[in-house]
């Protein structure tokens, strides 16, 4: 957790606001846990908050260090329907979009190429197809093993 800018690389992934729920977590806690349901392992920007203030602004984002770079589509990836069973590192959310006829296997591959290219090679927490305009919609979570 940063204050101001992060002092490491990070990929950033946008800003978490929260109101805070009284009676339960500390409000830390609560954007601590905002920032690694978007797949984040940093947080910075926690010093413009005011002191005791019961709605926080921050930005989350993930450590470089997580992967090796970008991977070619079509790469090797693993599919857990929950939490990995396997040590990883979150990268962070995945979304692939496909035409309504592809078949729900075309869908899981264009989610696993998303993977890929955030140099993952974990997918899990998987939802979808659903219906999103014109198009079929998959939500996931991409991670890498670590070593």
């Amino acid at each position: 957790m940063f204050p101001g800018e992060s002092s490491i690389p990070v990929d950033d992934l946008g800003v978490v606001t929260l109101d805070c729920a009284s009676g339960t977590k500390s409000c830390e806690r609560q954007l601590l846990d905002a920032v690694c349901s978007m797949g984040g392992d940093v947080v910075w920007g926690v010093g413009d908050n005011s002191l005791g203030a019961a709605h926080l602004t921050a930005h989350a984002a993930h450590s470089r260090r997580v992967t090796q770079g970008a991977r070619q589509r079509g790469c090797d990836v693993q599919i857990f329907s929950e939490a990995p069973s396997v040590s990883t590192e979150n990268i962070g959310p995945v979304r692939a979009f496909c035409d309504p006829d592809d078949s729900q296997d075309a869908c899981i591959r264009e989610l696993e190429d998303q993977v890929c290219l955030l140099g993952g090679n974990v997918l899990w927490q998987v939802e979808g197809p659903v219906r999103d305009g014109d198009k079929q919609r998959m939500n996931g979570r991409a991670a890498h093993t670590r070593p």
